[in-house]
C-alpha cells in the first residue's frame, strides 16, 4: 500500500534508501516492511483477516495492547507512539469468510515515537488498504472442469 511519504518519515532512522519488502507469514496476512538502507528495519505494516468475534485489541501488536495512548470513539483505530491497529469498514473476501479485516503497523526505530503522527500513519494505510484489491478482490472465473 502506499502512503505519503511524509507520514513515514517520522519513523525512519537516518538513511539514504528506503525499500520495501512484502511477504506473506500466513494464510491470512500480508505484510510490508520498511527497511532503511538494506539492514534497518524500520516498520512493519501488516493487513490480517481475524475471526469476525475478535476485536481491534487482538490486532494491535504488543506493544499497542498494553497501553494505548489513543483509542478512537468509533474504537476503529488505536494507537501508541511506536505502533497502532486499524479495522477496516466493508471489506470481504470469499477466501476469508466470516472475517474482517484489520491493519496493524509497529515501529522499531528508537527515540521516534509520536502519537500524533502514528494516528495519522494508521488512518492512512487504513483507508489505502479499504480502497485496495485487498478489501474486494475481484471475481475469480469458475473453474472448467
Amino acid at each position: 500500500m502506499a502512503v505519503r511519504s511524509e507520514l513515514l518519515a517520522p519513523f525512519l532512522p537516518p538513511g539514504d534508501h528506503v525499500s520495501v519488502r512484502r511477504t506473506f507469514p500466513d494464510g491470512g496476512t500480508e505484510r510490508c516492511t520498511v527497511i532503511v538502507d538494506k539492514s534497518k528495519v524500520a516498520l512493519f505494516a501488516d493487513q490480517e483477516w481475524l475471526a469476525e468475534k475478535e476485536d481491534l485489541l487482538l490486532a494491535a501488536p504488543s506493544s499497542v495492547r498494553r497501553s494505548p495512548d489513543r483509542v478512537t470513539d468509533h474504537r476503529k483505530y488505536l494507537y501508541t507512539g511506536a505502533g497502532a491497529a486499524g479495522e477496516t469498514n466493508g471489506c470481504a473476501d470469499p477466501d476469508h469468510p466470516d472475517q474482517r479485516l484489520f491493519t496493524s503497523i509497529q515501529s522499531f526505530t528508537r527515540d521516534r515515537a509520536d502519537s500524533r503522527a502514528m494516528g495519522k500513519l494508521i488512518k492512512a494505510y487504513t483507508h489505502q488498504v479499504e480502497q485496495s484489491k485487498a478489501c474486494r478482490p475481484e471475481p475469480r472465473e469458475p473453474s472448467r472442469a
